[in-house]
């Protein structure tokens, strides 16, 4: 059956200092009931990352149409986003929650020196045309692009992109409720994407698992009651990786392990926190072995049950 998906290039504002961020979202008009959004941040822009990378290619290739929504968007300095990297990825941060933000409220902001006007009032018209907007709704009295609600959020980061996402804490945005797919973690190369901030994220790394672990302890002690979403991680690595060998991924995710199961004191609670997923003789380009990684997370994310919706 086809799915009808509204596309839309476009640029937002990143809230930091307002610099265009070239975009593509995706709205699924069937998959809106499932209230689940996902985020894909691309490689290292000096190195070529962008989101047209063949990694997140395949990710939106195989997921939009599944998702309420999902955006691919370029980092500053990468495509055709304005201003340059930064040494310590504070700033591509705040680029990030600038879509969070924007899938929290539940509006796209459009870059108004890219978008005048009239831009925003003709995607608005098409997608009203096409059904993605109600007949009844004043175009020219709305300030954004309306987004469907998303109770559940991947953030799908790729290589640097994972360490991006890691510096974003779930508890910022709890209603988005965050899961993490790492792919390729840069672990032994971090040093050299974010200058001397390479603690800060592996320890934000290991505070979000740990503190996850902890409360889903707490919640099996509660007799299973949902209550707020906890954030799970899984990671995705092949044994040939190029920066990052399998026995230091191997390491890395045995201390991330144990601190989990020293917060716990679960194995269960350790393991619904942290996933990870190794892919024989792949290195950290993926290529022809993209496939494999929506594998891993296909068979993990859309497992976690239960999905919470708001009322």
């Amino acid at each position: 059956m086809a799915v009808d998906v509204f596309e839309l290039a476009c640029f937002v504002p990143s809230r930091v200092d307002g610099r265009a961020l070239e975009a593509r979202v995706a709205i699924a008009a069937q998959a809106a009931a499932s209230r689940r959004g996902i985020v894909y941040v691309h490689p290292y822009p000096p190195l070529g990352g962008q989101f047209r990378n063949n990694v997140t290619h395949e990710l939106g290739g195989r997921f939009d149409g599944r998702v309420a929504v999902s955006v691919a968007f370029n980092l500053r300095g990468a495509g055709a986003s304005e201003g340059r990297t930064s040494w310590t990825g504070a700033a591509e941060q705040e680029d990030l929650r600038s879509i969070l933000d924007m899938l929290q409220r539940r509006r796209l902001i459009l870059h108004p020196q890219r978008h005048p006007g009239s831009d925003r009032r003709s995607i608005l018209i098409q997608m009203q045309a096409r059904g993605f907007l109600q007949d009844d709704i004043d175009v020219d009295g709305l300030d954004g692009v309306p987004l469907p609600p998303v109770t559940a959020t991947l953030l799908c980061g790729y290589s640097y992109g994972a360490v991006i996402a890691a510096g974003i804490a779930a508890g910022e945005y709890p209603g988005l409720g965050v899961d993490y797919a790492h792919i390729s973690f840069p672990y032994s190369v971090v040093w050299a994407l974010a200058l001397q901030k390479r603690a800060w994220y592996l320890q934000r790394v290991a505070t979000t698992i740990a503190s996850a672990a902890q409360a889903f302890a707490a919640r099996a002690v509660a007799d299973g009651h949902a209550g707020e979403h906890i954030p799970r991680t899984l990671f995705v690595a092949g044994t040939a990786d190029t920066f990052t060998v399998m026995a230091a991924y191997d390491r890395w995710w045995g201390q991330l392990h144990a601190k989990a199961l020293g917060a716990a004191a679960s194995e269960t609670a350790a393991g619904l926190a942290l996933a990870t997923v190794r892919v024989h003789n792949a290195d950290h380009a993926w290529t022809r072995r993209e496939s494999e990684v929506s594998d891993a997370i296909e068979g993990w994310w859309w497992q976690l049950l239960p999905f919470t919706a708001a009322p």
